[in-house]
């Protein structure tokens, strides 16, 4: 049985026939929870439920509720392990790239909008691509859950001491999580998502610190991690060091929404929001083939616009009109983020 609660459904049904295997495969288009398998259950289940930060999706509980009203004794499932891991990450570059690049902005001091830049972009864990010269600490396992035996309870409140070694002199902008998955049956596979393991689809989450942490070689980082499911799947994380000195960082309603998404993920996202907001009113030209029901213009389309408009506000080639044309792309960003948020809140 495949089973998929999604629209896609239809066309796994489409690849499954086309593979000649529709005879041996079944696919259902329901949630696990609604499925009721014939007589005899199931030896074996395999289910992608990992997300951001391990837990994020919250897909684990209804894989174990499942696994209690399916499987049958001496059943395999895969992956049978799982573990959330933890270190400290220097990212001197990102750090000169988004704060201390308003130092100097064309010859301007911009310094005063690092405060709001620390709330607006520090507060939320964010997910990144890292790299494995950016761990300046061991790794600390912060959650090991067996998949046999954990329960949803088990998984509600995650707490884990966080005590870690400085492998190299320097400063610490942030802490990095990921996780590894254990397949295992007569042999034994990992699927390890690290910044050591190369890209991967799930890429790795970074809590940047308000400040850089100095650390020296040998010097042990020391705090506690937290991680507390709420009744309606929205996760709480808090994230504390007590030494070498005080670091503390809580996000609370988290979810893979919640989450930062890297440059691309974003330019789409406000791509999206550009052609929403802006083409009622028609400030984005349009193609001499295309109306208002007819497909979205590219984005390379809509860059290409938005260009322009700077080009012809910018056209004295003033520094002081270039600066204001930098801070109203900023605050376009800021006003997008906040228009998004804005409506989730008001949906919620």
């Amino acid at each position: 049985y495949c089973i998929e609660g999604s629209s896609l459904a239809d066309m796994t049904k489409e690849i499954v026939k086309k593979n000649g295997k529709d005879g041996t495969i079944q696919v259902l288009n329901m949630l696990a929870e609604d499925v009721k398998l014939p007589e005899g259950g199931c030896d074996i289940i395999v289910s992608e439920w990992m997300g951001y930060f391990l837990l994020y999706e919250n897909m684990l509980k209804p894989v174990l509720e499942f696994r209690d009203r399916w499987l049958n004794p001496g059943g395999l499932i895969f992956p049978s392990k799982v573990r959330l891991l933890g270190a400290l990450y220097s990212d001197a570059d990102f750090w000169k790239e988004r704060m201390d690049y308003w130092d100097n902005l064309y010859g301007y001091d911009f310094s005063s909008i690092k405060n709001m830049v620390i709330r607006e972009q520090f507060q939320w864990p964010e997910r990144q691509h890292l790299l494995p010269e950016g761990l300046i600490t061991t790794t600390q396992v912060l959650a090991s859950i067996d998949v046999y035996e954990a329960t949803p309870e088990t998984l509600r409140d995650i707490r884990s001491p966080f005590d870690v070694r400085a492998t190299r002199t320097g400063n610490a902008h942030g802490a990095a999580f990921w996780f590894d998955a254990t397949l295992e049956a007569s042999a034994s596979v990992t699927l390890d998502t690290g910044p050591e393991a190369g890209y991967n689809h799930w890429s790795q989450v970074i809590w940047y610190f308000d400040a850089p942490l100095e650390l020296r070689r040998g010097q042990r980082p020391q705090g506690y991690f937290n991680m507390v499911t709420q009744e309606k799947g929205t996760i709480d994380v808090e994230f504390y060091l007590t030494f070498p000195q005080r670091v503390y960082k809580m996000a609370t309603d988290q979810n893979p929404d919640t989450i930062y998404q890297d440059l691309h993920e974003r330019l789409v996202w406000e791509r999206n929001f550009a052609l929403r907001e802006l083409s009622a009113d028609h400030r984005w030209p349009k193609t001499e083939s295309s109306s208002a029901d007819e497909a979205s213009p590219s984005l390379e389309r809509l860059l290409e616009c938005l260009l322009e408009r700077v080009d012809q506000w910018i056209e004295g080639k003033g520094t002081r009109r270039r600066v204001s044309a930098l801070m109203v792309l900023f605050l376009f960003g800021m006003i997008t983020a906040r228009c998004q948020a804005g409506r989730k809140a008001k949906a919620d």
